[in-house]
């Protein structure tokens, strides 16, 4: 299983975040999220596709893949 982290930007663009970027809010607009336990099959833009139509709940930076797909 691996895990990725991507960056939520203030006006909701969602891109790939650098891999020692600290999760939570940035200094910036941005949101910094670790997307954990996904399938080694799973691409970063799966990742970013599924967490599109995800609602993160409120200061809950760390997400299991499995609730991006529920």
């Amino acid at each position: 299983m691996a895990s990725y982290m991507i960056k939520v930007a203030g006006e909701g663009l969602v891109s790939k975040a650098h891999r020692s970027a600290d999760v939570g809010p940035t200094s910036g607009s941005s949101v910094i999220y670790e997307i954990l336990n996904v399938p080694a099959d799973v691409t970063i833009d799966d990742v970013i596709s599924a967490f599109k139509s995800y609602k993160p709940q409120e200061k809950v930076y760390e997400i299991d893949y499995a609730a991006l797909k529920a």
